[in-house]
């Protein structure tokens, strides 16, 4: 599955932490770095979630069993709260 931004989701920088909001729902999430470079990555591109994950464990020290988990988690909440829509 591939995934993008949502068109709904409005988000700022807020001391070193990157706050995002759905206009639709009012639901908010604030971030860890990994799930900020997740956004990141979904800011310019599409992404499948194996693109993703592989980006992460070329960049960060984590096996990817656990990478895998925390991205599939991520990307759950971020579509269920509306920020991330399937592409």
């Amino acid at each position: 599955m591939s995934y993008q931004r949502s068109p709904d989701a409005l988000h700022a920088e807020v001391n070193g932490s990157l706050i995002l909001m759905n206009v639709e729902s009012l639901a908010y999430f604030e971030f860890n770095d990994v799930a900020k470079r997740i956004w990141n990555l979904l800011s310019d591109a599409v992404w499948s979630e194996e693109q993703i994950l592989s980006v992460l464990v070329d960049e960060y020290d984590v096996q990817p069993e656990h990478c895998r988990i925390a991205v599939a988690t991520f990307l759950k909440q971020a579509l269920e709260k509306g920020f991330v829509v399937e592409a």
